[in-house]
């Protein structure tokens, strides 16, 4: 069973998959655009401008005509990050040339570094900056580099031996699965890795996302009052270390599987408080559960909307967790009676089958 990032590989890209990622890589752009408009609208679309040479022309010529997306694309370029652009360039299967990476990076330099002069200047925005390009790095590493197809990028992640099957198999339009084990659900012909542990790397990913809606919370209420401030921290940790736990968490597998500390991919290492209750969480859980999430977030909702950047930095940071929990985990996790699971009702039949099979044989 897969306990790591391990996804059937990706043959093509969604409507939904392109809006996701350039929602992401949107957020840096935006920031830099807003620190360079500080001195020059003239300047931002100079900065625009460095980015569109940068997207549709030297990555598009040096770095995507070796990509299997590209090659597979007709007239226009179908992938997650440059849906509809025209392939202006020739396909190149086959590995990049020292020039061409060269090239590549090269022209990425400009792009990152351009907005950084106006940066410096309000370290806020420099910092915001910093962690919307590790979130997207970090994003893309976790949950598209291990399915990506485009096997001649030097950050992909798939394995040699799953390499080397799909190229056997010349691209069949099927899911070739990398996990231990695999579901199906019945007449999507869908596959569905089910995720049944975490690992340390995962609770670091989660956390940091968590942190960057936090900490965007807490500097709002910190500028205004330090009372309101120790306040806050107490209710995140109250709400995460003690409610959430009680009446949440108590009835999920990934917590009824644990040791003595919890190993799930939000909290890892804290103590289990409370007995497991291995049955599906009843309406007054949720009901706590909802109430405890309402107060977290809209308490610092009057001290954000004094700060308009912050306002956004936190509102922008729930929607990027929001969106990337809602893709790439709750259509995996096994607490399937948790209201936003999205895994198959056929996928958790399967599922629980074969993991009472496994009790009995135990």
């Amino acid at each position: 069973m897969s306990s790591g990032i391990s996804l059937p590989l990706k043959t093509e890209h969604s409507a939904r998959d392109r809006l996701y990622w350039n929602f992401l890589n949107a957020i840096p752009f935006l920031i830099g655009s807003i620190a360079v408009a500080r001195d020059s609208l003239k300047l931002v679309a100079v900065y625009i401008g460095i980015a569109l040479i940068f997207f549709l022309i030297i990555e598009l010529r040096f770095a995507c005509t070796h990509c299997s997306y590209y090659a597979r694309s007709k007239g226009c370029v179908k992938c997650m990050m440059l849906p509809g652009v025209p392939k202006i360039f020739k396909a190149r299967p086959g590995s990049h040339s020292p020039f061409e990476k060269a090239m590549t990076v090269l022209g990425t330099l400009p792009m990152f570094l351009f907005p950084v002069y106006w940066l410096i200047r309000d370290l806020l925005l420099l910092g915001a900056y910093i962690v919307a390009w590790a979130l997207f790095f970090l994003t893309a590493r976790r949950y598209a580099c291990v399915r990506c197809i485009n096997f001649e990028c030097p950050v992909n992640r798939v394995s040699v031996g799953v390499k080397e099957e799909f190229k056997k198999r010349d691209g069949f339009p099927g899911n070739i699965e990398v996990s231990k084990e695999e579901f199906w659900a019945a007449g999507s012909g869908r596959c569905t890795s089910l995720r049944v542990k975490h690992e340390f790397k995962d609770f670091l990913y989660w956390n940091f996302v968590t942190l960057t809606i936090l900490f965007s919370a807490g500097l709002a209420i910190g500028i205004s009052s330090t009372g309101w401030l120790l306040a806050y921290i107490f209710i995140a940790f109250f709400h995460f270390g003690i409610l959430e736990q009680r009446f949440f968490c108590t009835h999920c597998p990934y917590f009824v599987r644990g040791e003595k500390c919890l190993r799930c991919m939000m909290n890892w290492g804290w103590p289990r408080h409370f007995k497991p209750r291995p049955h599906p969480p009843g309406k007054f859980d949720i009901a706590i559960t909802s109430l405890g999430f309402m107060i977290l977030i809209f308490f610092p909702l009057p001290f954000l909307l004094e700060i308009p950047f912050l306002l956004g930095t936190y509102l922008v940071s729930i929607s990027v967790f929001l969106l990337t929990i809602w893709r790439y985990e709750c259509g995996r996790c096994i607490y399937f009676e948790c209201p936003f699971n999205r895994v198959p009702a056929e996928v958790r039949k399967e599922f629980e089958k074969k993991d009472f099979e496994r009790m009995i044989l135990k």
